[in-house]
């Protein structure tokens, strides 16, 4: 995990770019701490820890998880019927075809609240071949509403002494956890 504080204000918002794209597109989303980063990176700016302006700072949280979310949507949708097509997998696509067909754009602007889902819809929607224009719209308008949202509601967090303080704590904690239960996880993959 990268330290921002150990970086000039501006630089601090590449980690934040690259998690966001890395969480969203991978489908590695599950173990990365990235509301807990978006939040605090918020906060950090708030305080005047991190000097960069705090709309370059969204603007990356947004460009990151629309790229995050466009490279999960080009996977699924390049691999996803080739993958799909027998047992269990013909199963998921299906599903997954079903779930945008019944709520189409909104299911990837709502998923975005949920960690683990967050990771693979953008993938699903590939696979279940969303239409891109509707899949871009819900990808812009859920990362505007979740990404700068959350940056947003670190930085207003940073002006009540009291938040701010356990804020910055349960970040630290969230973050912990988060990096401890990834290492944990891969330490028992490659052990097994």
């Amino acid at each position: 995990m990268p330290d921002l504080l150990a970086v000039p204000g501006p630089v601090a918002c590449l980690p934040v770019l690259g998690l966001l794209l890395v969480e969203s597109g991978l489908l590695v989303g599950v173990v990365l701490p990235g509301d807990s980063l978006r939040f605090g990176a918020g906060l950090l700016v708030g305080t005047g820890r991190i000097d960069v302006p705090i709309a370059l700072l969204a603007a990356c949280a947004w460009l990151g998880a629309v790229l995050g979310d466009a490279l999960g949507y080009g996977i699924g949708r390049g691999i996803g019927r080739p993958w799909g097509r027998h047992g269990w997998s013909r199963r998921f696509v299906d599903a997954a075809e079903r779930m945008y067909a019944r709520h189409g754009w909104f299911a990837v602007v709502i998923c975005r609240w949920f960690p683990g889902v967050r990771a693979v819809v953008p993938t699903l929607a590939g696979v279940g071949r969303m239409h891109v224009a509707a899949f871009a719209l819900a990808n812009a308008t859920g990362a505007l509403l979740w990404a700068v949202g959350t940056v947003l509601l670190g930085h207003a967090a940073a002006a009540v002494p009291q938040v701010r303080d356990v804020a910055l704590w349960a970040m630290a904690v969230s973050i912990a956890l988060t990096v401890a239960y990834g290492t944990a996880a891969a330490v028992r993959r490659f052990s097994s």
